[in-house]
């Protein structure tokens, strides 16, 4: 991350900005935002379904761990990091 990037605690409940367009195609989830698209699959997709405003970071890494069967220290990491590069991409907000 970057020094002014957010810091990310897993108890920081993360939500999705509004006017995202949000298309599903099977489990792949594509969202479009000012000029851009963004093809989220896998555990990708399965972060930002679960970002409701209501979940901690924490919580949605313990998704990952239940769906994967993966370490839940690598699953936050891997979700901290996720997160604070789509709230760079104004994607989602703290």
């Amino acid at each position: 991350m970057t020094d002014d990037a957010p810091t990310i605690a897993p108890r920081d409940v993360p939500r999705r900005v509004l006017g995202i367009r949000v298309r599903r195609s099977g489990e792949d989830l594509l969202l479009g935002f000012a000029d851009q698209a963004l093809l989220l699959d896998g555990s990708a997709a399965l972060v930002y379904a679960n970002v409701d405003g209501t979940r901690s970071v924490g919580d949605v890494a313990r998704v990952l761990v239940d769906q994967y069967g993966i370490d839940e220290e690598e699953a936050l990491a891997d979700v901290t990091a996720f997160l604070a590069d789509l709230t760079a991409k104004n994607v989602i907000e703290w």
